[in-house]
């Protein structure tokens, strides 16, 4: 009896097992949404607790994979967006160079770097939801808003600075209306336009406050 049910429970391990490992089971995995672990922020983050702890290299090194993620962007972005992603790439491999050999003694100025790297982001999101509004494609349109939105949050977090009531308004306006957008509910042409200029707006009077000093 004893060999009965130690055989049985064998075959069920193995049984599990195999559902688990098998094909269709990766294939469903590769579909899922994955963690957003490639996003500057967790790199950023990481980078400054590192940075404060001395851990320099391996600071630098989120710095850099931080740089890589906006690299990618770059890729695929406007030309009104891409050299803006572009100087932030710079700054950031700079920053990661000048942190490795110990050059960096202020914690601000890492915050003010991933600060201008999120403002740079944000303006690229802009750029993408008005061209996919432009040409019709309402969903990737409202993806792109809600993500300039999350992105100048990201900025005004990282800089320190207060936003605006007018601004935060605007900034929640835009992602209300890029909800609608990519769950598909009720939106008109107006609000549309409205949030996509008004993220414009935030960005650009945002981005002012955060430009480093000696630009």
């Amino acid at each position: 009896m004893h060999h009965k049910t130690l055989l049985f429970t064998s075959l069920m391990f193995l049984l599990i097992v195999g559902s688990v490992f098998s094909p269709t089971s990766r294939a469903q995995a590769a579909r899922e949404p994955s963690v957003k672990a490639d996003e500057p922020a967790s790199h950023f983050l990481k980078a400054d607790e590192l940075f404060l702890k001395k851990e320099l290299k391996t600071a630098a090194s989120e710095i850099r994979k931080g740089a890589g993620f906006l690299k990618q962007k770059a890729k695929t972005a406007s030309k009104d967006s891409k050299k803006g992603l572009r100087a932030s790439v710079q700054e950031l491999e700079k920053l990661a160079k000048d942190v490795e050999r110990g050059g960096v003694t202020s914690e601000e100025q890492l915050k003010d770097t991933f600060a201008r790297s999120y403002d740079a982001l944000s303006n690229y999101e802009y750029q993408r939801a008005s061209e996919s509004w432009a040409k019709k494609r309402t969903r990737e349109a409202g993806q792109a808003l809600t993500n300039a939105a999350q992105d100048i949050e990201q900025a005004a977090k990282w800089s320190g600075r207060e936003v605006e009531a007018g601004t935060t308004d605007i900034i929640q306006y835009a992602r209300m209306v890029g909800g609608k957008l990519v769950k598909g509910g009720d939106w008109t042409a107006d609000e549309v336009e409205k949030g996509i200029k008004g993220i414009s707006n935030a960005i650009s009077k945002f981005g002012e406050k955060i430009e480093s000093k000696d630009k």
